[in-house]
């Protein structure tokens, strides 16, 4: 069985190409649908009463960590013979890691002068609701010391961890092997991660797309996911970091 849901080593006509997608549009469905169904029975089995705020961080952290155990299991899948090299890739190199430092710091500081003119030209539907419903949920930066730690680690490392293993990691490489190669990994890796954050105001959106295709595009440069996985935490820290400033 394992043989047949490994993929081919290059696709050579349209039905390698087919059979790719369709394999990793089977393997997405399912983590998602295994993580969101794992996660929510956990939180129910445990039957304990916590605060919202700390059912909310555990559910996004077993949320996280049961899509990173179950994208090893389809990296596994998708190259048994070589399943870690193929997904993990390369060790990190100084030059990738100097350009995605800047490349994220540039995207941080360039995020709400952009997001907000999108914004203005393009409304989102959220904000002509009215009026504006009470925030059940605290902000992060506004948690108890203990939960904001966590949340923190969550935020900047877990989550991140856990969105590059899908989609910088087996993703980006499974579609890699169809005839268009990264052609075809880029944009489709990039706009289901977009659409990921749909939720987000649409200037919001083209922040996150922005950072999907630096991400995917330092993938194909160094072959290194760990570079993606910390670009991503780097972008994320200083996002909280400035909104923490109030910049």
């Amino acid at each position: 069985m394992i043989r047949h849901l490994a993929l081919p080593r290059d696709s050579r006509h349209a039905l390698d190409d087919a059979l790719i997608l369709a394999r990793l549009a089977i393997a997405y469905a399912l983590l998602a649908l295994f993580s969101h169904h794992a996660a929510a029975q956990l939180m129910h089995w445990s039957g304990i009463r916590w605060h919202i705020d700390t059912q909310f961080l555990l559910l996004d952290a077993l949320f996280a960590g049961l899509v990173i155990l179950g994208s090893l299991v389809i990296g596994w899948l998708l190259t048994p013979r070589e399943p870690w090299p193929w997904l993990f890739g390369r060790g990190l190199s100084g030059p990738g890691l100097v350009l995605a430092g800047l490349a994220a710091s540039g995207l941080v500081l360039g995020a709400d002068p952009l997001a907000g003119w999108l914004d203005i030209r393009l409304p989102s539907a959220l904000e002509a609701e009215s009026p504006r419903l009470p925030q059940a949920i605290t902000p992060l930066l506004d948690l108890p010391r203990p939960r904001l730690l966590a949340g923190l680690f969550i935020a900047i490392l877990w989550v991140p961890l856990a969105e590059e293993i899908v989609f910088r990691g087996w993703l980006f490489k499974a579609l890699q092997r169809t005839r268009p190669g990264v052609w075809l990994a880029l944009p489709v890796t990039t706009f289901i991660f977009a659409m990921m954050h749909s939720f987000y105001s649409p200037g919001g959106v083209l922040i996150i797309a922005l950072l999907g295709a630096l991400l995917g595009w330092l993938r194909w440069r160094y072959d290194q996911l760990a570079l993606c996985v910390i670009t991503h935490a780097l972008y994320n820290g200083l996002t909280l970091l400035l909104v923490a400033l109030d910049y």
